[in-house]
């Protein structure tokens, strides 16, 4: 049997994913086009897409990746792969790359490349060599791979290209080290555009290693929040993180005050951290504890060109939501936020017309909104097979 991190925040829903052994090698299916609620002109459309990695149901489904124009979501390609694949990156030519498990004669796993085509489209094998699952993936400004290893304390960096020889290829560089060691495992990666590598952990901690270097420096430590779900970097080259439960929490003076106060009445909780230049500059909060928007457990983050960003977060027995904070502000707006079903999980990504995008692992639908406000431009409900949305991002 395989299993997902005990810390995988599906299993907020569902407990901790337990999905049975699939087939090693992917194989493809013809899927029906899901129709768009709120038709786009194809004129309207960017040269952006969505991709979204749905893990599919054990036993029924493969795992599929599939990819959406923008903003209309008109369903494009897909990639199949097992229900173990890691959420997409993207190389130099905005080309998508996961990993995924390698065939039976090579075993372990193996970085794959998505090719852009059209209707049902085989991923292609770049390398194998990557010891066990990854719950991410980065790549860096040199086009190299950075693969979170959950099994071990460490992140291995491998140049692209096949190997000379054939056999699985060797990683150049092992990252470990700072908060990563003992219990404390890698969760999360993230490149900035100069080559700076942050590891994300099931802590909740960061740590950082300059381009070049695989010296650590803790510059967020362990022990105030469960794992780090996700780490982006914006436009700004500014980093941030969001993490999952058990997160700190802080006093405010009322409602409506931003700045945390000792002696403060109202508690929100700390959901995000923004780093720039491997510095801790700025946490940001959740609603106040009384809110009927208050969720603490974030899953996603996404942030635009102006620094306007998108938290999914989740907490058990209560709605989940889309949280949005204008640009600088560290508590979000709540009459531009979104409530969305108990257990929807929402995934979110932005693209460079800020425009956001949101997913709902409850009815298997995506929606697309004007950023900034809760006006819908289009949503669908995925075909029939593809189930179980997990991650969602938007190519560069």
């Amino acid at each position: 049997m395989l299993h997902r991190p005990s810390w995988f925040y599906a299993g907020a829903i569902a407990g901790a994913l337990s999905l049975p052994a699939l087939p090693a090698e992917a194989t493809v299916r013809a899927v029906a086009p899901p129709a768009s609620t709120s038709p786009v002109s194809p004129a309207a459309r960017t040269a952006q897409f969505l991709y979204v990695y749905n893990t599919g149901s054990p036993g029924l489904y493969s795992g599929e990746y599939a990819r959406y124009s923008l903003p209309d979501l008109t369903l494009l390609e897909m990639t199949s792969a097992t229900g173990v694949a890691s959420p997409e990156t993207f190389g130099k030519r905005s080309v998508g790359y996961f990993v995924d498990e390698a065939p039976a004669s090579q075993g372990a796993y193996a970085i794959y490349l998505q090719p852009i085509a059209s209707g049902t489209v085989a991923a292609v094998e770049q390398f194998s060599g990557v010891p066990c699952a990854s719950t991410s993936l980065a790549t860096g400004p040199t086009g190299n791979f950075y693969v979170v290893q959950y099994c071990s304390t460490d992140v291995l960096e491998f140049k692209p290209g096949p190997p000379k020889t054939g056999k699985s290829k060797q990683p150049i560089a092992v990252y470990t080290g700072g908060n990563l060691g003992g219990t404390v495992l890698p969760t999360y990666a993230a490149v900035d555009h100069h080559g700076n590598l942050y590891v994300g952990d099931n802590g909740g901690g960061i740590t950082y290693f300059a381009a070049g270097s695989t010296t650590p420096a803790v510059i967020y430590p362990t022990g105030n929040s469960q794992a780090v779900t996700q780490i982006v970097v914006d436009s700004n080259d500014d980093v941030w993180s969001v993490h999952y439960a058990d997160s700190t929490k802080y006093y405010f003076r009322n409602d409506t005050s931003c700045v945390p106060q000792p002696s403060g009445t109202v508690v929100r909780n700390e959901i995000v951290e923004h780093f720039s230049g491997g510095q801790l500059v700025q946490k940001l909060y959740s609603p106040p504890t009384t809110s009927s928007y208050y969720d603490s457990d974030g899953v996603s983050i996404a942030v635009d060109s102006a620094q306007r960003v998108y938290v999914g977060a989740i907490r058990p027995a209560s709605p989940s939501v889309l949280l949005d904070y204008a640009p600088q502000s560290a508590c979000p707006d709540l009459k531009t936020s979104l409530s969305l079903a108990q257990g929807a999980l929402p995934q979110v990504a932005v693209d460079d017309a800020k425009r956001f995008y949101v997913t709902d692992y409850i009815d298997n639908t995506i929606s697309s909104y004007q950023g900034g406000s809760v006006k819908v431009i289009s949503k669908i409900t995925q075909a029939t097979g593809i189930v179980n949305i997990e991650s969602a991002a938007v190519s560069p």
